[in-house]
């Protein structure tokens, strides 16, 4: 079975991305210039930028992993590009997760941006999409966190029922019986 690239898709989410990446990377030129130490809260303007650099170039990285794709398979380069496509479908880093640190409103460039990104999010997989939508209801910015020892302990508390109910799920009670449901 040989396997096919899509380059009009490929084609088509990479003019996408660049015009959501050129939006953000204008938002990000917008915003003063570094003048913190970094230990300032959520939706701080030192925390605003770093947000908007990490949206912009995870969004650009997302169309260098496309524009590969595209390069390979038009150079016959078929298993290079099955590859590299393969990687162009991983959702962009950051985004929309860069908003989790900008200041409410975020700007009309960045919701911008994220709409184009929503546009195409169903060619990243699942969870893109309501991820942005998340992101755009959102009230305010949520990290960093403001008490980073309640942080970790909260992380540490839900890795444990994740791996409790992954290891009870994984080995059914030796007195319990398995039986799948009837058909209907």
């Amino acid at each position: 079975m040989t396997h096919s690239i899509d380059l009009e898709e490929l084609a088509f989410v990479a003019t996408v991305m660049e015009r959501a990446h050129r939006l953000l990377d204008a938002e990000e030129k917008k915003l003063p210039p570094r003048t913190a130490d970094g230990l300032e809260g959520p939706g701080s303007p030192h925390q605003t930028l770093l947000g908007a650099g990490e949206l912009a170039r995870g969004v650009d990285d997302a169309v260098r992993r496309i524009a590969l794709a595209v390069g390979y398979a038009c150079a016959g380069l078929h298993s290079h590009a099955l590859r590299a496509a393969h990687h162009a479908h991983v959702a962009p880093r950051s985004v929309p997760g860069g908003t989790d640190r900008m200041a409410r409103p975020l700007s009309s460039g960045t919701i911008e941006a994220l709409k184009l990104v929503r546009q195409v999010s169903d060619f990243f997989g699942e969870g893109l999409r309501e991820h942005i939508d998340r992101s755009l209801a959102a009230p305010e910015a949520t990290w960093p966190p403001a008490d980073w020892k309640q942080y970790d302990e909260e992380r540490m508390k839900s890795a444990a029922s994740v791996a409790s109910g992954r290891s009870v799920a994984s080995r059914p009670d030796r007195h319990e019986s398995v039986t799948a449901a009837p058909d209907q």
